[in-house]
């Protein structure tokens, strides 16, 4: 709603009755100087104008509303009815807001022209204390020059001028006093924050270089303990391995020996016949076959599991190389396959592979590989610590399980999501989750490091995110978003 200048007409019975007065008109901006805190209504009580400083400290739109919706009246005791407002001209008015009981004090200023009051107030407050609660500050009261003080005494005509004119003079000492503060506060908060934003600095080097040199070592000890492993299990397995098919033709080939020797020589001499009663001759030729493929499977199987290994340590591929992101995810279930089986007071936890179909991504797969086991590891952590607290009865109707899904998306991005069926997390918990040393896990189960590491090495070495996605009693989800070529976001990027 616009507001237009405000007029008033002089009092001609206190001057001088045989001269002429004009009326003085204000314009909007010099009459918000004056009377910061005014405010006018017509007779249906509609406000129509409100002064800028009492619009912003009321927490609902002024203009255009009924009075009766921010106001009551305290002095004079009387209704909020137009008629009857008035009907006091020479009263003082206190009027009180509904919102937050802040106090106006002024005199009641009726336009008979316009049919609408002006209500001249100002703010009324015993102690400087108060005005913070009110949204108001010291520089909202308006200083009046003599011009605005004199056009004030003729049309307030109030009581309360003796008032202001003490506020005035208090806040003005109050206001030189209040700059000085903040020009002494001013060059402390400068101080302080050139301070602040070197210790920040230094704090997230210190921080940053602590992780790296933390990450280096860990993965180097861990792929050294794998590599080294694999490797002295490799060379024995291999030749177990390689000479089982060997073993396997020679032993078929006496098998075939004895077997015709059995046809042609039916009736053995008495020793012969005697040794192979002892040895159960015929157990043997039935057993022996099943025995050597027994060992042959599992020989493979150990072969594999070398593989596995040497996949998840990559001591041989340091730098990035396209890898198949499903053998990695595969040999890390395999590593924590004996916690996946659980304990005598946990169930074992199900594992759940939705794979997509995948190309190649280029990415340093070892790294890659420890965040698989961060992120599994905790959703074992906290689906054993559910399953120890919770009853038979819900275990068997909500067994743990873990969602491993993997799929191609838009832009040449692949997505690797981890969803367990735990305990979830409060909000305070999942926006913390990948800062440094931030841990739920009792003292001693673990570092707080494993995610904030984890985070590092999706975000700053592969350029991609990871996203934690969780409600209190709702699981929680881990998605892994990376490029399929790296070379595209160093470019791009």
């Amino acid at each position: 709603m616009e507001q237009t200048a405000t007029c008033f007409q002089l009092n001609t019975n206190q001057i001088n009755p045989t001269q002429v007065y004009p009326q003085i008109s204000l314009p909007p901006e010099m009459f918000n100087k004056a009377f910061p805190f005014h405010l006018a209504f017509n007779r249906q009580l509609e406000i129509v104008q409100a002064g800028d400083v009492l619009q912003r400290v009321t927490p609902k739109p002024l203009l255009g509303s009924p009075l009766q919706e921010h106001f009551t009246i305290n002095r004079p005791n009387i209704a909020v009815d137009f008629d009857a407002i008035v009907k006091q001209p020479r009263s003082l008015f206190i009027l009180e807001s509904l919102h937050n009981k802040m106090q106006l004090k002024g005199q009641m200023i009726y336009v008979e022209e316009q049919e609408i009051v002006f209500f001249l107030c100002s703010l009324w407050v015993t102690d400087t204390a108060t005005l913070k609660g009110f949204g108001v500050k010291l520089k909202d009261f308006a200083i009046h020059d003599p011009i605005v003080d004199f056009l004030f005494l003729l049309q307030a005509r109030n009581t309360a001028l003796e008032d202001a004119r003490k506020l005035t003079e208090e806040l003005t000492e109050q206001q030189g006093k209040l700059q000085q503060a903040l020009e002494i506060q001013e060059d402390l908060t400068k101080t302080a924050e050139i301070q602040a934003q070197k210790l920040e600095k230094a704090l997230n080097e210190l921080q940053e270089t602590q992780l790296q040199l933390i990450q280096t070592e860990k993965m180097s000890s861990l792929g050294q303990l794998v590599g080294g492993v694999a490797h002295e299990i490799n060379n024995p397995v291999n030749f177990i391995y390689a000479n089982l098919s060997h073993v396997s033709e020679y032993t078929q080939q006496l098998l075939t020996l004895i077997d015709l020797y059995q046809q042609h020589y039916p009736e053995p001499k008495l020793p012969i016949q005697a040794w192979s009663e002892e040895i159960d001759l015929q157990f043997i030729i039935e057993d022996l076959p099943p025995i050597l493929a027994s060992m042959n499977v599992g020989a493979e199987r150990i072969r594999n599991i070398v593989l596995t290994l040497r996949n998840f340590s990559r001591l041989d591929e340091a730098e990035m190389k396209r890898v198949n992101i499903h053998e990695g995810i595969d040999s890390t279930l395999l590593l924590l396959q004996p916690a996946l089986n659980g304990k005598h007071n946990c169930p074992g936890i199900e594992v759940i592979k939705d794979y997509g179909k995948l190309p190649s991504v280029e990415c340093y797969a070892g790294q890659l590989n420890q965040v698989f086991m961060n992120i599994l590891s905790n959703a074992i952590y906290i689906l054993h610590k559910r399953d120890i607290y919770a009853l038979p009865e819900t275990i068997k109707k909500y067994p743990s399980t873990i969602k491993i899904e993997t799929q191609l998306l838009e832009a040449n991005w692949v997505r690797i999501s981890i969803k367990d069926n735990g305990l979830g997390m409060m909000e305070a918990v999942r926006s913390n989750i990948f800062d440094p040393f931030f841990t739920t896990k009792p003292v001693g189960s673990g570092t707080g490091l494993g995610l904030s590491l984890s985070y590092q090495i999706i975000v700053e070495k592969h350029g991609g995110q990871l996203r934690c996605i969780s409600d209190l009693g709702a699981g929680a989800e881990f998605q892994i978003e990376i490029p399929i070529q790296q070379q595209e976001v160093r470019v791009c990027g």
